[in-house]
């Protein structure tokens, strides 16, 4: 397994730390060389089409990422892991199917499968899972995902519209957000800039009702940050770790340090401290408007980066 600082060594200055978002934890996290690419949003390249943003550069610049992954990969093999966060295609704003995606990106896809990306579903595309459930396929997509240490779950990875009040999509409150998304979405097809200027008048409707606990996360309020859902994931993991969980995993199968999420598409790194062990929260940011954060974790080292190439 690369440490981290080997595989920065490797990117040759193409991937740099960012705003300093580097942490080591007191046990190992991972035994691999584990990659994480947040929310893409892809969509048919229209002028709404959040990853291309009508700017080739930002499509060059990811397909330089993962020609380098694609090659550290042969050198690596299953020494690397690749995981993207969910949220990668956008079919709340898609034209049709997921069909008329791929065939805008190909060389994106084709990457992505070559480097055997695992996928963790998002709330924009959560869809893929509902629509083939029932034939007991999910489109190559998980509900949630871990990284397992001698035989103990140590991260779990998931998008994060889990612990939002207004995109959980196993809450009302969830399927309000998705058509309001979807109405905008057709909007911006007439104005393009739709989703910035109500972004705006948003923004200011929730500083106004913060103060009365409105707009947040779906356990512990404490007014509209979107990084609250850091004690959502630390509430999750020690759950987990006290054996208080209907999933299949016993109290001796879990040993959980980190939560990875998507979803604000703001990045941050934190390290909290509860009752007698430290936890650890990480956001990888996003891949859209110009967005270019990947998230790193190797052994117990694990940080925030961006590719610059």
């Amino acid at each position: 397994m690369l440490s981290l600082d080997e595989f920065l060594e490797k990117s040759k200055d193409n991937i740099k730390i960012y705003k300093n978002f580097r942490l080591q934890a007191d046990r190992d996290i991972t035994s691999r060389l584990t990659i994480c690419i947040p929310d893409m949003h892809l969509l048919e390249r229209g002028h709404n089409d959040d990853f291309l943003d009508n700017k080739p550069e930002h499509e060059e610049r990811f397909l330089s990422l993962f020609d380098f992954l694609f090659n550290l990969r042969r050198e690596e093999g299953d020494g690397l892991e690749v995981i993207q966060l969910g949220d990668m295609f956008d079919l709340w704003q898609a034209k049709g199917n997921t069909n008329l995606i791929v065939e805008a990106y190909p060389s994106i896809i084709g990457l992505l499968e070559k480097i055997k990306t695992v996928y963790v579903v998002g709330n924009h595309d959560i869809d893929l899972v509902r629509w083939y459930k029932d034939k007991g396929e999910t489109f190559g997509r998980n509900w949630r995902y871990y990284s397992i240490i001698e035989g103990k779950l140590r991260a779990i990875y998931e998008h994060g519209f889990q612990a939002d009040f207004a995109n959980n999509q196993e809450s009302w409150t969830g399927a309000i957000g998705k058509e309001i998304s979807r109405i905008v979405g057709m909007m911006e097809y007439i104005y393009p800039d739709i989703d910035v200027l109500l972004g705006f008048i948003w923004d200011s409707i929730v500083r106004a009702f913060s103060k009365y606990n409105v707009f947040t996360p779906v356990k512990d309020p404490q007014g509209f940050d979107p990084h609250e859902y850091l004690n959502f994931y630390i509430n999750l993991m020690e759950k987990y770790n006290n054996g208080r969980t209907l999933d299949r995993y016993g109290p001796d199968d879990i040993d959980l340090t980190l939560a990875v999420i998507g979803h604000t598409h703001l990045a941050r790194l934190v390290k909290m401290p509860k009752n007698g062990r430290i936890y650890y929260l990480m956001d990888w940011g996003s891949w859209v408007n110009g967005g270019h954060e990947i998230g790193i974790i190797s052994g117990k080292d694990m940080a925030i980066c961006q590719w610059d190439s």
